[in-house]
């Protein structure tokens, strides 16, 4: 009911903005940890900006991998 198959959606598109969230995040995370340990304060200090700006990330990169897939064909 909840996990219904959308045939509208390209997952292309979503896997690739998966991955190129996924990889934001990772090195976001890695370089406030080691900036956090050589400074004793992260460079970030709020974790709902690395979360706001990853979603921002995996929406708009979702967007234009559609708008490529969608011109290619």
């Amino acid at each position: 009911m909840f996990f219904k198959n959308d045939k509208k959606t390209n997952k292309n598109s979503v896997n690739t903005a998966f991955k190129s969230t996924f990889i934001f995040w990772g090195v976001t995370l890695f370089i406030n940890a080691l900036f956090e340990m050589v400074n004793n304060r992260p460079l970030i200090s709020s974790s709902f900006i690395i979360l706001s700006v990853g979603l921002i990330l995996f929406y708009s990169t979702e967007q234009i991998a559609n708008y490529f897939n969608k011109s290619k064909v």
